[in-house]
């Protein structure tokens, strides 16, 4: 099934000969504290809000064609594809390419939180993000999040987070807490059985032969439960959509010049360590 799910938007343009590189997503509106940090009132330069559909017609692209490249697409009398346009076909391709699970959309003031499932770290700095928002305002700031994880499962954990975004509104952060940590306490499991695997798929991500994957465990928690027949509909959009913000993670890494994930890019500036006092601290 995996082969035949592929996203239109990846192999168009790889096969258009690209360099290779290095989400009305509901405002999910987190518990505020008392006291919340007061952020300067015009939108910070730097990169802000330059993936950011929702302020932007057009988004940056960081794969040039080669000159062969460009040589085809004008005999097909064709233009350069960008991620707007391969994507539009989707009913719900801004929340691929930008998933806000917190604030408004068009919050001047912008967190985009870079993960890879497969990286422990990635739990840590999800933490110092969820607990940095409970002091942010939702109408000054937003959170989007993007994955590009190393072992393949990570590509629904990630599409299940979109989906939730847009049609659980308010959920997707207690999600991602939930997948980060599960994938970690299963991959500690594993290894204290002696057979630690490679999440390529879901049922690489379980202990026992009963347990569920991650993503499915997880449709019987959200408010409401996804209903038994239409699990699988979940679960494939899940996989594309996880690809098309997987495309998107990659141009981010080039753009802001991310070398590894986990990372947490704040107003345009990657931060060189994460933590919640660091992320406030960045935003002032």
């Amino acid at each position: 099934m995996r082969g035949k799910l592929v996203s239109t938007l990846v192999m168009t343009l790889m096969l258009l000969g690209c360099a290779a590189g290095g989400s009305g997503g509901g405002s999910e509106q987190a518990a505020a504290a008392p006291e919340q940090v007061a952020l300067s009132g015009g939108a910070p330069g730097g990169g802000v809000n330059a993936f950011n559909p929702y302020m932007q017609a057009k988004l940056p692209n960081t794969r040039e064609f080669t000159s062969e490249g460009q040589q085809m697409l004008g005999a097909m009398g064709g233009g350069q594809p960008t991620i707007e346009g391969e994507a539009a076909h989707r009913k719900n391709w801004r929340e691929e390419i930008y998933p806000v699970v917190f604030g408004e959309r068009t919050a001047p003031h912008e967190i985009l939180v870079l993960l890879n499932f497969a990286n422990p770290k990635s739990a840590e700095v999800w933490k110092a993000v969820t607990t940095a928002s409970r002091s942010l305002s939702p109408k000054e700031c937003k959170i989007a999040v993007f994955a590009n994880s190393t072992e393949n499962y990570g590509t629904d954990l990630m599409g299940l987070a979109i989906w939730i975004a847009h049609s659980r509104p308010g959920q997707a952060m207690p999600y991602l807490t939930y997948a980060l940590d599960r994938w970690n306490e299963v991959k500690a499991a594993q290894r204290r059985a002696g057979s630690v695997k490679t999440f390529k798929n879901e049922y690489d991500a379980t202990v026992q032969p009963t347990d569920y994957p991650i993503h499915y465990a997880y449709l019987s928690r959200v408010k409401p439960p996804v209903p038994a027949q239409d699990e699988l509909k979940v679960a494939k959009y899940c996989y594309d959509a996880g690809n098309v913000n997987m495309y998107q993670t990659t141009q981010l890494c080039q753009y802001y010049g991310v070398g590894e994930l986990p990372a947490v890019i704040v107003d345009g500036r990657v931060l060189g360590k994460v933590s919640a006092d660091a992320i406030l601290k960045a935003l002032k």
